[in-house]
């Protein structure tokens, strides 16, 4: 539920809650952006306090941490994929982040095993890499389940925090097998808080309706999100969701009356005008879609979401060249800020970019990382870097890669 992760205001306590949301999503590369524009924000006040600053701070230098470790990771994996130089920059980007003695020393010790250029393996193979001590450390600090429970509570609006808890136990275990994405045992826990906490539309009915959604029970869902909303008209969540329902029933004109009708605090927000944008894309209204993104690429300058929800845009209503060179801005983007981009980010920029007879070896290299960051499309991966190979003249590696994809191939109906 990505349109989730955006959120508008300007004050540093508005924006640590997006950092904070990005986090949860594991979306670090955005959130220290974030986290950095909260602090810079707070420079602006007349007075400043130090232990809000602090707060800040500390969750900036978490935030670097777990993007470091991402970066090892996915460091490790381009190893294996025999991408020495990109692996090589990500470790360095990783060592940059860091300030954790153990993580920069494994960080220095998987560079040294980095082949020399040149030195090319003869397989082109793939290993999951396992954990390590740092992985297990991390898992560890997870800790129990009351500390999952603040760690969610945590990327919660105030009034939303506070309430959830004084919500009975069979709530909070509800809350965490949602968040588990155990949606049976969900619906049953939060319908037992509920009659043990039987006072109006309160968020015990929210978390229901998600759970009963996730389980397809779309019409039980929407009758309690219509009761929530009444005693809590600004609940972003709630307005996802009810969308979500009228999505799937192609209820389209029912999703932009019930966005028409939100608070006046709320209409020209960033997620109810990606809401706005999105009923269009699933009405196919690719044109009208185009527009409400557009205009607010305009208004709140550039946001990497926004321009990927545009640049998906422009590929189903054939604009395929502005669909490119916006893939190509948000690739550049996420770069400058220290973090990969989204894997169908990157994708989109390559298939947009061969089918426009683009050849070059940047996009080779775009394939080869593809291969493993969306394995489910090796095959047509193996494909494209195959033919790749061959309008560069290199016919050996087109050859080799041809037969990864007949490999690929096999593997797929073996597993059928």
């Amino acid at each position: 539920m990505g349109l989730l992760d955006i959120f508008s205001g300007g004050s540093p306590e508005k924006i640590e809650e997006k950092a904070d949301a990005l986090v949860h999503n594991g979306a670090y590369g955005q959130a220290k952006i974030e986290y950095e524009k909260a602090l810079a924000r707070l420079d602006r006040r007349p007075v400043s306090d130090p232990g809000y600053r602090g707060l800040l701070e500390g969750k900036l230098r978490n935030c670097k941490e777990s993007l470091a470790r991402d970066h090892r990771r996915a460091g490790q994996a381009l190893m294996a994929a025999g991408c020495g130089t990109d692996a090589r920059e990500l470790f360095e980007l990783g060592l940059e982040l860091t300030a954790d003695s153990r993580l920069a020393a494994d960080i220095r010790s998987l560079m040294q095993k980095i082949p020399a250029a040149g030195d090319e393996p003869e397989m082109f193979d793939f290993y999951e890499a396992g954990p390590t001590a740092e992985d297990d450390q991390e898992i560890a600090d997870h800790g129990s389940d009351d500390e999952y429970f603040h760690a969610l509570c945590n990327v919660l609006e105030d009034d939303e925090r506070a309430a959830y808890h004084t919500y009975p136990d069979s709530f909070k275990a509800g809350f965490l097998a949602l968040n588990r994405g155990d949606f049976d045992s969900a619906v049953e826990l939060l319908e037992e808080a509920a009659r043990a906490y039987p006072f109006g539309a309160n968020y015990i009915s929210l978390e229901l309706a998600t759970a009963q959604l996730n389980r397809g029970e779309n019409e039980t869902a929407l009758r309690l999100l219509e009761d929530f909303l009444k005693d809590n008209p600004e609940s972003l969540r709630a307005y996802y969701l009810m969308c979500e329902i009228f999505w799937e029933r192609q209820a389209f004109g029912e999703a932009r009356q019930l966005l028409s009708n939100c608070p006046a605090s709320l209409a020209d927000t960033l997620p109810i005008k990606m809401l706005s944008g999105e009923t269009y894309v699933r009405a196919g209204q690719g044109e009208q879609a185009a527009a409400v993104f557009q205009r607010l690429l305009e208004d709140i300058g550039w946001d990497n979401q926004v321009a990927q929800a545009l640049a998906g845009v422009y590929e189903s209503v054939g604009r395929n060249e502005e669909a490119r060179t916006l893939y190509g801005e948000i690739i550049g983007t996420c770069t400058g800020c220290g973090t990969r981009p989204d894997p169908l980010v990157k994708q989109r920029y390559a298939e947009t970019s061969f089918a426009a007879g683009k050849h070059s070896t940047k996009i080779l290299e775009l394939y080869l990382e593809l291969v493993h960051e969306d394995p489910g499309n090796r095959q047509v991966y193996y494909q494209r870097i195959s033919r790749l190979y061959e309008l560069q003249g290199n016919t050996h590696e087109s050859r080799r890669f041809a037969s990864f994809a007949k490999q690929a191939v096999s593997g797929l109906q073996t597993k059928d």
